[in-house]
């Protein structure tokens, strides 16, 4: 039997080319759920274009459940597993997937979610295969944008996406198998709020730059948030040959988008004053953007644990995007610098899983608090 992508329930950015449905951004994807003994899908990808080290990595969750009258279809927490069951890096353009396989029937709750983030492979499906009966709940499945929960926006960078959190430093280098978005602070923070959300992360990007070595005097602005967040997957649409797609606030139109960005842009900054001030007009600017397209959600800015440079600017900027807005409720949280004597460090001095963790705490109390 034959899933059409209609039948799924889907999570996060996701846009539709050639009849195939792409859910690049970390953590997006779909879910469904059957009563049976087998279902497979093919994911499509560009991963063998890119090396060994960069190629899509998706993650695959199966939820055994007593009865079909147990899927509610209400909530991306729903029935959520507490470890991963599964993961499986995209090395063709046609990727065979058996999501999950009995001698006896069963039902389950299957979710596939994107581990690696948007500008390392992509990954889509035209429809899923099952041996079996689809379970769609009684009146459907409830939105993502039409729930009562919470709904979060998280615009960031390699620390949103969980860039090498499985890897060691000085140890390991960076490959997108270590790279788990399901372990990051966001991730870890929207769990314990039960909120619906969304991320749009890319690693080593900024506001004004890229990360940049020291020897390098001028910013790198091939890939800035401001260019990419707009659109609603602009690197794959560009790698198709397409016209990057406006992403429609109304499919998700979230009550809170949390910004963490800054931290590469620290190392095209480096404390010139000319170039802070560039970054804190540009945060500004951003958030005035965000605010057009989003003109009922809260804002919140947060930074620090890999470095607090531009903690001070990143205040200033809210300062003065608060004096043109006085309305907007709009907060900054400060995270302490991870310290990789307690808690030990990731792949390229990133934050491993215990730092996320800590950091999701800080993150969740204070919009609990708000």
């Amino acid at each position: 039997m034959e899933i059409s992508l209609e039948q799924l329930k889907w999570y996060g950015r996701n846009q539709d080319i050639d009849g195939c449905r792409y859910f690049d951004y970390s953590a997006s994807g779909f879910e469904f759920c059957f009563t049976g003994k087998k279902a497979s899908c093919t994911i499509y990808s560009d991963s063998p274009y890119y090396d060994e080290n960069t190629k899509a990595v998706v993650g695959l969750y199966v939820t055994e459940l007593s009865s079909p009258a147990d899927y509610k279809g209400q909530s991306y927490w729903e029935n959520f597993p507490s470890e991963l069951t599964k993961r499986f890096i995209l090395t063709e353009e046609k990727n065979n997937i058996t999501l999950f396989e009995s001698s006896e029937e069963k039902t389950v709750l299957i979710r596939v979610l994107k581990l690696s983030e948007v500008n390392f492979g992509s990954a889509g499906i035209k429809n899923i295969e099952i041996e079996g009966k689809l379970n769609i709940p009684q009146g459907g499945y409830l939105n993502q944008n039409d729930t009562k929960a919470l709904k979060v926006e998280i615009v960031g960078d390699s620390i949103t996406c969980g860039y090498g959190i499985e890897g060691i430093f000085n140890k390991d280098g960076f490959t997108t198998k270590q790279e788990r978005a399901d372990l990051a602070y966001g991730f870890l923070t929207m769990k314990e709020l039960g909120a619906e959300f969304q991320e749009c992360c890319w690693s080593g990007i900024g506001i004004i730059s890229k990360y940049v070595d020291a020897s390098i005097e001028i910013p790198d602005t091939s890939v800035v948030m401001p260019s990419v967040w707009p659109y609603t997957d602009k690197s794959l649409s560009l790698r198709k040959g397409v016209e990057p797609q406006i992403w429609d606030e109304k499919r998700f139109s979230p009550d809170l988008v949390i910004v963490h960005l800054g931290t590469n842009d620290a190392s095209y900054v480096r404390k010139v004053e000319g170039r802070r001030q560039a970054y804190i007009s540009g945060l500004q600017q951003f958030l005035e953007a965000i605010h057009r397209r989003s003109p009922s959600a809260k804002l919140l800015c947060c930074l620090g644990v890999m470095g607090q440079d531009l903690c001070t600017a990143q205040e200033e900027a809210v300062k003065l995007f608060s004096k043109d807005f006085k309305t907007v409720p709009v907060k900054v949280v400060k995270f302490p610098v991870h310290d990789e004597n307690i808690d030990g460090v990731a792949a390229d001095w990133h934050p491993n899983k215990a730092s996320h963790l800590k950091i999701s705490k800080i993150l969740a109390k204070a919009i609990k608090d708000w």
